[in-house]
């Protein structure tokens, strides 16, 4: 009989990710199993839970897409932080061409 598993659990580097993206990785699985996380030392604690016994198959490609999940994320994140300032330079000149500043009707 194939082994089976109700939960797993995958440990994440604190000092590499923010528990945010973690959390944003999760969700976008959110489908396929539960979370939950804890915060021990210089780690991030992230469980899987499944509502049943999973095959270990499939524990494993949860796993792993979880873990590229949270690595996309990651980029997302620092992609956003290093245009921040480009992003808001073209919605400020964007909008300071609507005329909503001068009080004039749309």
């Amino acid at each position: 009989m194939p082994e089976r598993s109700t939960a797993a659990e995958l440990r994440f580097s604190s000092k590499v990710y923010r528990l945010e993206t973690i959390k944003k990785a999760a969700y976008r699985l959110s489908g396929r199993c539960s979370f939950d996380f804890a915060v021990e030392d210089d780690e991030i604690i992230c469980r899987l839970i499944f509502r049943e016994a999973a095959a270990v198959e499939l524990v494993n490609e949860i796993e792993y897409a979880l873990r590229n999940e949270v690595l996309d994320q990651d980029l997302r994140a620092t992609i956003a932080e290093e245009t921040a300032a480009v992003r808001n330079a073209v919605l400020a000149y964007a909008f300071s061409r609507t005329g909503l500043q001068n009080g004039e009707p749309l």
